[in-house]
C-alpha cells in the first residue's frame, strides 16, 4: 500500500514524524504536500493532517482575517475531486476547529475536506459523536478510533533528581507542569491549579507561558515596561514561565523534575499533552469534558470543571495523591504498551485497507 501524507512540512511535529515511522513498517509513505497540488503519483491512501496545513498559503490565511480566494476554493476541489477518484482520503480529527482561526471561512474549509474523506481517525468516542453532530450528511465516512501514540521517540536519560538539579528545583518542592503553548484565557485555571498546591514549597514549570508587551502607546515606554517584566520573571524560582521554545531533547528535564501536569485547554477537542505527560510516566489533569474527559477518566487521571475552582483544587489534591503512590508508572505502562507507534501504525493501516476496499 502506497500513502501519501498530504501536509507541510512541520520538522517540529512530532506525531506526523513518528507516525510516519510507524506506518512504513508496513505500507511506503512519501510526506510531500506539493504531490497533492500538483495530483501527481499512484497512492491508494491520501492522509490529510489538519486541512489549515495543506499548504503555507492556507496557513497563513489562518493568521489573517481575508477571506479565500476564489481561484483557491477552485484548485482545492479540483485536487479533492481527484485524489477521491483514484485514491481514498483519510483524515485524523486532531481538533474540532483550527487553534487561531474560528470563523465561517475555515468551517467550509473544514466541511470542504471532510465531504471528499472516506475515513476519520478519532483520539476517542467522544469526537465520533461530536463529529456526527458537526457533519450530519457525511454518513459515507467510516470512523476509528485509534489513540495519540506516545513520545517513546524523546530521549529520558535522567532521573528526577537530575532533572530537579539541572533546573535548579528544591529536591522536596510540589512541581506542576503545563508543557507547550498557554494562551491567555488559560491562565487563570492554570493560576487555580498551582494555587491549590498546598504549602509556599512548590514551583510551577510552564515555559510556553508568554509574556505580553503591555498595551501602552509610547514604544519606548512599552518596550522598557516589557523588558522589566521578563527580567522580574527571570527572577522569580518559584514560576518558570517565558522560557521559548523547549528542545526535545530538553523535555525531558521538565517531565522527570514534575510531580504532574495539567493540560489547559478549556475550549479544545483534544491534548497530545496526555499521551506526551504518560509517556514520561506523569500523573495528568485536565477538563472532564470532549476527549480530553474522556481519555482521563478512561485511564484513572483526574478531571476538573474548568468552571469551578473547588473541583480544580479536588484534581490537583488527587494527582499529588496519585503522585506519591506511584500512579504515573501506571501511566507510562499503558502508553508503552498500548499507544506504541508498532500497534499504532498497525491501526492506520487497519483503516487504510479497511476504506480502500469499500
Amino acid at each position: 500500500m502506497k500513502v501519501l501524507f498530504a501536509t507541510i512540512p512541520q520538522p517540529k511535529n512530532r506525531f506526523v514524524i513518528d507516525l510516519k515511522e510507524g506506518i512504513e513498517q508496513d505500507a511506503e509513505v512519501v510526506w510531500d504536500h506539493q504531490i497533492f497540488w500538483k495530483c501527481e503519483g499512484q497512492f491508494d491512501i491520501v492522509h490529510i493532517h489538519e486541512p489549515e496545513y495543506l499548504s503555507h498559503e492556507i496557513e497563513a490565511l489562518e493568521y489573517t482575517s481575508d477571506i479565500f480566494p476564489p481561484d483557491l476554493w477552485d484548485k482545492l476541489e479540483t485536487c479533492l475531486k481527484y485524489w477521491s477518484n483514484c485514491a481514498k482520503i483519510v483524515t485524523t480529527r486532531h481538533v474540532q476547529e483550527p487553534h487561531v482561526r474560528k470563523d465561517i471561512e475555515f468551517q467550509k474549509l473544514y466541511s470542504l475536506v471532510f465531504s471528499y474523506c472516506s475515513g476519520v481517525a478519532h483520539f476517542a468516542n467522544y469526537s465520533i459523536g461530536q463529529f456526527k453532530a458537526l457533519y450530519p450528511g457525511l454518513n459515507h465516512i467510516q470512523h476509528q478510533v485509534i489513540p495519540h501514540h506516545n513520545y517513546a521517540s524523546l530521549p529520558i536519560e535522567v532521573d528526577r533528581n537530575q532533572a530537579r538539579k539541572k533546573l535548579n528545583i528544591h529536591p522536596e518542592a510540589r512541581v506542576m507542569l503545563v508543557f507547550g503553548f498557554v494562551k491567555e484565557h488559560e491562565k487563570k485555571l492554570i493560576q487555580d491549579a498551582f494555587d491549590a498546591i498546598p504549602g509556599d514549597n512548590k514551583v510551577l514549570l510552564a515555559p510556553g507561558w508568554k509574556i505580553l508587551r503591555p498595551k501602552i502607546k509610547w514604544i519606548r515606554l512599552r518596550e522598557w515596561v516589557f523588558k522589566y517584566k521578563k527580567w522580574k520573571a527571570s527572577l522569580n524560582k518559584q514560576y518558570r514561565i517565558d522560557l521559548g521554545f523547549i528542545a526535545d531533547t530538553d523535555a525531558q528535564f521538565y517531565c522527570m523534575a514534575a510531580d504532574f501536569l495539567l493540560t489547559p485547554r478549556i475550549y479544545e477537542l483534544n491534548s497530545g499533552n496526555i499521551t506526551f505527560g504518560f509517556s514520561f510516566g506523569m500523573v495528568v489533569i485536565g477538563k472532564d469534558n470532549a476527549d480530553i474527559g474522556e481519555i482521563l477518566k478512561e485511564t484513572g487521571n483526574p478531571v476538573f470543571n474548568v468552571n469551578s475552582p473547588g473541583s480544580v483544587k479536588r484534581a490537583v489534591t488527587q494527582a499529588l495523591l496519585l503522585a506519591d503512590q506511584g500512579y504515573g508508572k501506571t501511566n507510562k505502562e499503558l502508553a508503552l504498551r498500548e499507544w506504541g507507534i508498532d500497534k499504532i501504525g498497525l491501526q492506520y493501516l487497519q483503516l487504510y485497507k479497511s476504506v480502500f476496499q469499500k
